[in-house]
């Protein structure tokens, strides 16, 4: 009995030996293998300065060990000063530190070599006086001082030498100043820059009528640069243009523009709306840059006026006195200018005189005239038309859409007759009674009628709006009752077409 107790105790002690050594090894393990140590708690950093993401800065312990490790320092903004947390993860325990970003360090104002010049009669900025601001921290703001007190930017009416002072301060409060002299000229001007809109594909001259001089270097058009690099003129889109010029002295002029690429429709739209015109703008490819567009306001007396560049009037001297009727520009191309008339003006004679809306005259050729209605075309050739006022001139402005959806509405419409002198003969207006009805005296065909008293020579006159769309043209009146009526819009069109062979643009 004894015996058998003895053996199974030794038995125990055996099976209990795996179970130790297991446990001695896990032991052994974690302390010698496993186990890792924050070195630090708290660490600080200069702002600039590398904050380290190794983990053996942040942990003691194996090799291997540390290679478990993960550094979170997604909360440290290396950027800006401040305290900050980091945590670093092994297995199951999250050590955390506390990260000090600090910036001690003034910021550096680098002054240029030789002479400082600004401009006169322009805001200048601190970093136009110096060649760079130098400091870890963004948020670094530059100021001038002028009788102790800070600004921001600094204006100089007058050329000469002023002293002042410029400082740097960063958002830990590091400051730094310096006194600096600096001398005030008149800086270089560019003139002639225009927005520009284009179709795709269009190839402008961003450099055309441009030109830049200096009050001490003369002309410096040569000396232009263009920034054409963000523009994408095969893809319609609105881009910015940038020019700029240096002087002698270092003084750099800049002015914008905007490059709109769009298409011939769009444009076309903008013009008609008045967004954009050639006066003031550089339009390629847009199927008529001539139209005088419509006002969005509903003023008759505006609208005629601004649309006399569009009219005419036609002039004939003969041996027993003068024949003289009035005409309204429907097209200009790039060699003649059309003009619009009755037919029983326009036919009377072969050549015609005519009378811009300045007194300009020049001599014009009777086209053709319709067999249907009471139209007739007068051209006249550019190149007979001094420049100047052909850059005023214009075409009147044609929306059928709109026309089609007149009717007896009561609109208010007017004309405008000029004279011989660069005047005008009168202004007669009224109201439309209906956009087409029949006339009994013109082979039965339907007319417009108005209520706006026609004189003898206002035949052929545009009929306007107050938005300035062309509506009608004048054309005759009937007696008992008295009735004034015009040409329709769309037998304009017609018969235009059918003399000239040309299709004028209408939205």
């Amino acid at each position: 009995m004894e015996t058998k107790k003895h053996t199974k105790g030794v038995g125990f002690l055996i099976a209990a030996v795996p179970v130790v050594l297991t446990a001695l090894a896990v032991m052994i393990f974690y302390w010698k293998i496993y186990r890792v140590e924050p070195v630090f708690s708290t660490a600080t950093y200069e702002l600039g300065e590398r904050v380290s993401n190794d983990t053996e800065d942040y942990i003691s312990g194996t090799e291997w060990s540390r290679g478990l490790a993960q550094l979170d320092l997604s909360e440290v903004d290396r950027k800006h000063a401040g305290v900050y947390e980091a945590v670093l993860y092994h297995g199951r325990d999250a050590f955390v530190y506390t990260i000090v970003i600090e910036d001690t360090t003034p910021p550096e104002i680098r002054e240029k070599e030789g002479p400082v010049y600004l401009a006169a009669g322009v805001e200048n900025l601190p970093e136009d006086a110096v060649a760079e601001i130098v400091d870890k921290d963004r948020e670094t703001e530059a100021y001038f001082i002028r009788d102790g007190l800070k600004e921001n930017a600094i204006t100089f009416e007058e050329p000469g030498e002023y002293t002042l002072e410029i400082g740097a301060e960063d958002s830990s409060g590091n400051q730094t100043r310096i006194p600096l002299t600096v001398f005030v000229d008149i800086p270089p001007e560019i003139e002639g820059v225009r927005d520009f809109y284009v179709v795709p594909g269009s190839e402008p001259d961003f450099l055309e009528s441009v030109t830049a001089t200096d009050k001490a270097d003369g002309d410096l058009t040569a000396s232009i640069m263009i920034d054409d690099s963000e523009i994408h003129l095969g893809r319609e889109g609105v881009y910015e243009l940038c020019y700029s010029v240096e002087d002698g002295c270092g003084l750099v002029t800049e002015k914008q523009a905007t490059v709109t690429v769009a298409s011939p429709r769009e444009l076309q739209e903008m013009i008609g709306e008045r967004r954009i015109n050639r006066w003031e703008d550089v339009i390629l490819g847009a199927p008529n840059l001539y139209d005088a567009g419509v006002m969005r306001d509903d003023d008759l007396e505006a609208a005629l006026e601004y649309m006399r560049p569009a009219l005419v009037q036609l002039y004939h001297e003969k041996d027993n006195g003068y024949s003289a009727g009035s005409g309204y520009i429907m097209e200009i191309t790039e060699d003649t200018v059309y003009i619009c008339s009755n037919r029983h003006v326009a036919e009377k004679y072969d050549n015609w005189d005519v009378f811009f809306y300045d007194g300009t005259r020049v001599g014009g050729q009777h086209l053709g005239s319709s067999e249907g209605y009471d139209v007739g075309v007068v051209a006249v050739k550019r190149e007979d038309i001094p420049q100047e006022l052909q850059n005023r001139l214009m075409t009147v402005h044609i929306d059928k859409s709109y026309w089609n959806r007149l009717d007896d509405q009561s609109l208010e419409l007017g004309l405008e007759r000029v004279d011989r002198e660069g005047g005008i003969l009168h202004v007669t207006t009224g109201q439309l009674i209906k956009v087409k009805q029949l006339f009994e005296w013109y082979d039965g065909k339907d007319h417009t009628e108005v209520t706006v008293e026609l004189e003898h020579g206002d035949s052929g006159s545009a009929i306007l709006d107050g938005h300035g769309n062309l509506i009608s043209m004048a054309y005759a009146y009937s007696t008992d009752p008295t009735r004034y009526w015009c040409v329709p819009l769309d037998a304009i069109l017609e018969c235009y077409e059918e003399i000239t062979g040309r299709r004028v643009y209408v939205y």
